[in-house]
């Protein structure tokens, strides 16, 4: 009975190390990640208030009219007169844009600059496990993905109530808050990414490799449908072709919808257990 007791007193002082170094670096970040959520509030706050549905009816039948390439570009589906169609193409298609790029940004460089800056030998000195740093700056990632999605989902639904041309009662709600959980955990599977090639590289290539695995995630996933029908199925390959928003909040449309999803968290915890053991087994003199 002491044994076990001690075992979970040890396995619980283990964690709470975790989250305390998550907590002091979400406190030492906590500006930059509120300034920029705050931003995407304000942003996505006045898309909402400009969605009319008479005016983008209009321009649905004009972008209907584009190449092929550029409707995949925004999902393959364009339903601007429809409020569920015009935030996934306005606010969550494009959502790699301005929240993928900022987070892969802060997440591929935070170990190399740690350790070019020397500040990880200090850090590794204390009496905490290299796992423990690890997961606790990971965590710190996640949560302002979080954060910043959540600001997000606030501007838009403040925006459905606010805007002169939505009808309150006819949105789904519940496709709008999966779509919006889908995201995060998009984020979380890009933020993975980064960190994943954070834990062996300098701060120039990982970042410059991490910009160019997202560009090309994003071309097989989003353009896919213009290549020859036999080899479509390349977009399996990257992590925007399990990201098909459009079906369920354009059509309601739910096939696959959760085995995309459940292969974006599968995929975001092997990366970054294998990122964990390089960064474990890493030279790290200190």
């Amino acid at each position: 009975m002491k044994n076990r007791l001690k075992s979970s007193i040890k396995k619980a002082y283990k964690r709470t190390k975790m989250f305390n170094i998550s907590w002091k670096e979400i406190l030492n970040n906590w500006k930059g990640t509120l300034f920029y959520a705050t931003l995407l509030f304000l942003f996505c706050l006045m898309m909402m208030t400009m969605f009319d549905p008479t005016l983008f009816e209009g321009m649905e039948e004009m972008l209907a009219a584009y190449p092929e390439a550029i409707q995949q570009m925004v999902g393959g589906q364009i339903a601007l007169s429809q409020i569920e169609g015009f935030i996934h193409t306005y606010l969550i298609s494009f959502s790699w844009l301005y929240i993928g790029i900022y987070l892969m940004l802060k997440s591929s460089q935070d170990i190399p600059k740690e350790i070019d800056n020397k500040t990880i030998d200090l850090m590794l000195s204390k009496p905490i496990k290299r796992w423990e740093f690890f997961t606790g700056k990971y965590f710190k990632h996640v949560s302002s993905a979080f954060i910043i999605v959540c600001f997000v989902a606030l501007g838009i639904f403040l925006g459905v109530f606010l805007s002169p041309g939505i009808n309150p009662a006819e949105v789904y709600y519940g496709e709008l808050i999966f779509g919006l959980f889908w995201l995060f955990v998009l984020l979380v599977a890009l933020i993975s990414t980064a960190y994943f090639f954070s834990t062996f590289l300098t701060p120039r290539m990982s970042l410059s490799l991490s910009f160019g695995v997202l560009i090309t995630f994003y071309i097989l996933g989003s353009f896919a449908g213009i290549f020859p029908e036999e080899i479509q199925g390349i977009k399996y390959f990257s992590l925007f072709g399990y990201f098909q928003t459009a079906d369920f909040l354009v059509d309601q449309v739910w096939d696959f919808v959760l085995l995309h999803f459940m292969v974006l968290i599968v995929y975001s915890v092997v990366v970054t257990v294998i990122a964990g053991i390089i960064f474990n087994k890493r030279d790290i003199p200190v």
